[in-house]
């Protein structure tokens, strides 16, 4: 089993009968959890955040091992709070900053909406499950394992080297 407490501390808020609550981290033992960096300001977010609630409502219904702990970039307690009432998963405490910055920084996070999906061991299976949820929302590959985004083919080398190239070629038969 995964110790995430190192991670997300020893308490998270779950909704038990529609409110917030706070529980034992240890309710992560044993399932995939997706660290979902998001925001209330941020429209990519508020366009993802409804995929993926179906995705793990679906899921969850399912008896699936899987959890998502929200990790907020809200700008306020209020905005968290507002926000966080439209998720059915888990949540670190907004107050807790010091394992909301640490988080991001784990996992390099460069940009919101960001999913990492960790095993149960807390290996990390996938840092762009967004992408993976986005081509497979009916989660038919759960846990998206090794499904990491491709980086996009690039024609600056390419460029570059024919910029070397003709300087190269004005620099050895150029006008004398």
């Amino acid at each position: 089993m995964a110790e995430f407490s190192n991670l997300f501390g020893q308490r998270i808020l779950a909704k038990r009968d529609g409110k917030q609550t706070e529980v034992s981290v240890t309710e992560l033992d044993g399932k995939y959890v997706g660290v979902y960096f998001s925001a209330h300001w941020c429209p990519p977010c508020r366009a993802f955040t409804p995929l993926l609630r179906k995705t793990y409502n679906l899921q969850t219904a399912l008896g699936k091992p899987f959890e998502i702990v929200f990790v907020s970039s809200d700008r306020s307690q209020e905005e968290f709070e507002s926000y966080y009432d439209e998720m059915p998963w888990k949540a670190i405490p907004y107050s807790e900053t010091t394992y909301r910055s640490a988080l991001g920084r784990r996992f390099g996070v460069m940009g919101i909406p960001t999913l990492v999906m960790l095993s149960p061991e807390g290996h990390v299976v996938n840092t762009n499950a967004r992408t993976a949820i986005i081509r497979d929302p009916e989660a038919s590959r759960f846990p998206w394992e090794g499904e990491e985004e491709r980086p996009a083919f690039s024609l600056l080398p390419i460029f570059l080297l024919i910029v070397v190239a003709w300087l190269v070629a004005q620099f050895l038969f150029g006008r004398r």
